[in-house]
């Protein structure tokens, strides 16, 4: 056999790597995982031209093997053997043979040889984190990315490497949230680069809950993060990103603290009645507490009175009920803190006691 592998271990390798292949076959090739001997095992990459997966997994290999096959077909009858069972592979002519078992598969091949070539950059500079940190980062961040927005640099989240803090970043003009993290070690360059849509959603489905390692790697047009058995590599946006801290307001004299899920529970009410089309609300923030406020164009209405404090003149501001959703999702402290100047000034939201993430919301006219 030309291959022999372990189910558990390979199913864990494509899974992780299959996002990067392309889905709209612009080319045919671009949809399989080429395959060949690496270092210490099976070398499996794929990649759209955007981004590219590189990984080692556990198994023999005969060394002149060199073929790409169907990345999702070849997931899909691999994490259809048998748990803990050992799979078989053969090249024969342009097809690869696969077996387990009393099953056998043969899926056509294309040569490994015009596979893309990616061509990595000298990275110079590394910081390193645990998993749950970085994935925290894009969670408390990704959802203020922009969408289709001819501001091509906003479709993407900002990744700041300054002395000892790794920030994340990301708007879509009417939202921005900033989020950061320590790093063990600083470093001693500041880093930045604006990451594409694609790259920080594969980042979200491959990051860990835990302490286990990524280094996250700069290189011109380049950002690639290693996990140790595979390295995910990306072109980065070219693009000036804003300048996120001229947005972010200071010195705001209304100050309201409500519970984190009472607010959440009474946006998901009242949003049973908002405006398909705008989905605004209206927040009014009073010295006994607040109250949420929306309707419709068949002038239907919704009302929620929160327990709250509060300390400042009372306001009344516009919000779009999605927008403060999101933020409500990305906290998870029992409590928030929105500051605010008026009705016609964004706000800024927070944890409360405060933590490292911010969030600033434009207000809406309703």
């Amino acid at each position: 056999m030309d291959l022999s592998f372990s189910r558990d271990t390979m199913t864990e390798t494509l899974q992780r790597i299959v996002g990067a292949a392309e889905k709209r076959l612009t080319m045919p090739i671009l949809g399989n995982v080429r395959i060949r001997a690496g270092g210490e095992g099976i070398q499996l990459d794929t990649t759209d031209l955007e981004l590219a997966w590189k990984a080692t997994s556990a198994g023999e290999i005969s060394p002149g093997v060199d073929v790409t096959v169907a990345v999702k077909k070849l997931l899909d009858i691999v994490r259809a053997a048998p748990p803990e069972s050992t799979i078989q592979a053969r090249v024969e002519g342009d097809h690869l043979s696969v077996g387990f078992g009393a099953s056998r598969f043969s899926l056509a091949t294309l040569p490994g040889a015009d596979y893309p070539e990616w061509e990595l950059e000298s990275i110079e500079h590394w910081v390193e984190m645990p998993q749950r940190l970085l994935r925290r980062l894009i969670e408390a961040t990704m959802f203020s990315m922009a969408q289709q927005d001819v501001r091509y640099y906003l479709q993407g989240l900002l990744l700041v490497a300054q002395g000892d803090t790794l920030r994340a970043v990301a708007t879509d003009g009417h939202r921005l949230a900033v989020s950061e993290a320590d790093l063990e070690t600083p470093l001693g360059v500041e880093q930045e680069c604006i990451v594409p849509r694609k790259t920080v959603q594969e980042l979200r489905r491959n990051l860990l809950d835990d302490e286990t390692p990524v280094a996250v790697g700069f290189a011109p047009g380049q950002v690639a993060f290693d996990f140790g058995v595979a390295r995910l590599t990306s072109k980065v946006i070219d693009g000036r990103f804003p300048d996120y801290e001229r947005v972010i307001p200071v010195d705001l004299p209304g100050n309201l603290v409500v519970e984190r899920e009472v607010f959440r529970q009474a946006l998901a009410r009242v949003a049973i009645v908002t405006s398909e089309k705008y989905r605004g609300v209206r927040l009014i923030a009073h010295p006994d507490g607040c109250r949420v406020v929306t309707h419709n164009a068949e002038r239907e209405e919704a009302e929620e009175e929160l327990p709250a404090q509060y300390q400042g003149e009372e306001i009344e501001i516009g919000f779009n009920l999605i927008y403060l959703q999101d933020v409500l999702n990305a906290i998870d402290a029992e409590q928030i803190r929105i500051d605010m100047r008026d009705g016609g000034s964004s706000a800024l939201i927070r944890s409360e006691p405060v933590d490292r993430a911010r969030y600033v919301v434009m207000p809406m006219r309703l």
